[in-house]
């Protein structure tokens, strides 16, 4: 059981940080660029960790994916996406608040 939630846990919180520093390095270095940069990763995190659930369901009962690919599965995969946002949504955000840090050219 805790396995069962923390293997999953722990995934979104490194593609969090992981995806969020890659989408910085191509925005720019300004208070916008920081909105921006949260805007965009919170909205791939979103549907990274949809993805990520429907992978998970295919794993472990390969007779879903019928399911999956209706309307209704993909409902269903986005709201799962939206509610792992209690884990990832902090660590996008810590990883924006903190990118004034990482600027090479410009200052806060």
């Amino acid at each position: 059981m805790i396995v069962a939630l923390l293997v999953p846990s722990l995934i979104l919180i490194a593609l969090a940080i992981l995806l969020t520093r890659a989408i910085e390095r191509m925005m720019p270095e300004t208070v916008p660029g920081m909105v921006l940069t949260g805007i965009v990763a919170s909205i791939l995190m979103w549907l990274l960790s949809g993805a990520m659930f429907g992978w998970f369901y295919l794993l472990r009962e390969a007779q879903v994916a019928p399911m999956l690919g209706t309307g209704r599965g993909m409902r269903h995969l986005a709201a799962l996406g939206g509610k792992a946002a209690l884990i990832w949504l902090p660590i996008v955000l810590i990883t924006v608040a903190t990118a004034p840090r990482r600027w090479k050219t410009n200052t806060w």
